[in-house]
């Protein structure tokens, strides 16, 4: 063959190469139009009390569009994903950030984390595997899905039983039990970090 051929040859090959690692990035999400016109998310994990597993918080790049682009929350325990998903569009607080409480279990029920962020509070319960945003239905606190609109909805029967059309009543244990503050994530001028509390020192 002449070297033209081989050039050609050549050409070819790293063009296969470059498009075949090129579909490989876009296929598992490190190449796509949202990494390629926004910053990689900011993401601060958080080892959980009582063995409750560990959270991972993603936080997209606080400039012009963060009240555009989701969030996401997973926890991982013992090796697996037992909560995996988006949250609702919101720029994180810089004053405030996102503060963490802890809920123990008592009995059969919980136990659940509360993200407290001035954008609206997340719940998750860590029992049940599930992520839960709340809101409010008149004057009671009410869980609705975690990302998208906060749609939340009930009827009552001619038995004035309550029938349920969208999201569910926040269980007892966290609406009579504030939780105890374990930390906060904030934005500082190195980024998004986690503070863990520090309580006061009980008198001597």
């Amino acid at each position: 063959m002449t070297r033209r051929t081989w050039a050609w040859l050549a050409l070819i090959a790293l063009a296969v190469v470059v498009g075949t690692a090129t579909l490989a990035a876009w296929r598992t999400g490190v190449l796509s139009s949202d990494h390629l016109l926004m910053p990689a998310p900011d993401t601060v994990r958080i080892a959980l009390p009582e063995r409750g597993g560990r959270l991972t918080l993603a936080f997209p790049d606080q400039g012009w569009a963060a009240p555009y682009r989701v969030r996401h929350v997973s926890v991982e325990h013992a090796g697996q994903w037992i909560i995996d998903t988006d949250l609702f569009p919101a720029p994180l607080d810089r004053r405030f950030g996102m503060v963490l409480y802890w809920i123990p279990a008592q009995g059969r029920v919980g136990p659940y984390l509360r993200l407290a962020d001035p954008a609206g509070d997340i719940l998750l319960d860590l029992r049940g595997f599930s992520a839960w945003r709340i809101a409010s239905l008149g004057l009671q606190p009410w869980l609705v899905a975690p990302s998208g609109t906060a749609a939340a909805g009930r009827v009552l029967s001619p038995d004035q039983d309550v029938l349920i059309t969208a999201g569910r009543p926040v269980p007892p244990l966290v609406a009579e039990t504030p939780g105890e503050r374990i930390g906060r994530v904030i934005e500082t001028d190195d980024g998004i970090v986690y503070q863990p509390f520090d309580p006061e020192p009980e008198p001597r």
